[in-house]
This record gives structure tokens, sequence and C-alpha cells, in this order.
């Protein structure tokens, strides 16, 4: 929330703001894809909600945000409920739970859930104005930036110690 804040919303491309809409990566998803993934559905429905609203709060997004975290908590859920147990076995204690599986698969799951949140974002802030126009761009733009930082966070955020 802090690095959304501070650092992403307050930067500015091109000249008077004639570009800038193509750059809003939201990293804010990073925390509801990087919940336990043995974590109780309602659990996680609720907790998706939470982060949504203080989400939709800070960033004065009326409720959107709460609306699509609660629906990416919900999908999660069946995403990755079979992951626990092929992963609970492993002696990797020490690694988030996404890195213990292969790179392509944590690049499908975090590629995924953040074109899904950043089309139902444009979709519904924008109400399907200009989608064509600058709607595509704008989406493509903003998940590939919001991927590459996220990954890069989850990478210096839970790396393992050298014990």
């Amino acid at each position: 929330l802090v690095i959304q804040m501070l650092i992403i919303n307050k930067i500015y491309l091109g000249f008077n703001n004639h570009i800038t809409y193509l750059f809003q990566p939201h990293i804010m998803i990073m925390f509801v894809l990087l919940l336990p993934a043995n974590m109780n559905h309602l659990w996680l429905i609720f907790i998706s909600f939470i982060a949504g609203l203080i989400a939709a709060i800070n960033f004065n997004t009326y409720g959107i945000n709460a609306a699509i975290f609660t629906l990416i908590g919900f999908v999660r859920y069946y995403v990755t409920v079979d992951v626990d147990k092929e992963i609970s076995s492993r002696e990797e204690d020490k690694k988030i739970w996404t890195s213990k599986k292969s790179k392509s698969w944590k690049w499908t799951y975090f590629m995924v859930f953040i074109l899904v949140y950043h089309t139902l974002f444009y979709m519904i802030s924008s109400l399907g104005r200009n989608f064509f126009t600058t709607g595509i761009l704008t989406i493509i733009i903003s998940s590939v930036i919001s991927f590459f930082l996220i990954l890069l966070l989850e990478d210096l955020l839970f790396k393992p110690s050298k014990n």
C-alpha cells in the first residue's frame, strides 16, 4: 500500500499527461495473490474484501477495488486448492509457496490474475468507453508493468535466508 501510494501513483509520463493513462500499474493485488495456499475459503474472501476496501478508500475508487479483490479472492481459492497438498511434502520451508511451484506456473498464475484485475478495473472505472482505442493498450501495458513489479517485489521480500 505504501509503495503504491507514495511511489507508483506519483509517476507521470509524457507532456501534459498525454500518455500517463497507459501507466497505471496496481501492485496491491500482490497481497491477495501471496496469501497462504492453504487458507480457508471464507477467510480468503473476507481478507481479500478488506484489502480491496482499504485500497478503495485510499485510492478513491468507490469500491471498485473491493469488488475486484473479493472476486479474485474467491476464484484464487479454486486455482490454488491442490497446491498446498502438492508442496506441503517438500522440505523448502524457507520459501514462499509461489516459489515452490515451477516458474512457468508462477508466472502464469500472476499474469492471469493481473490481467483479470486490470481488465475489470478498466472496464468498471471507464464504463467500457474507449475500450478499443485506449483500453486494450492501457490494460496490456499496466499488466506487464505490474507483473514485473510484483515479481521483483516478491523476490526482494521473500528471499530465503542462507543458513
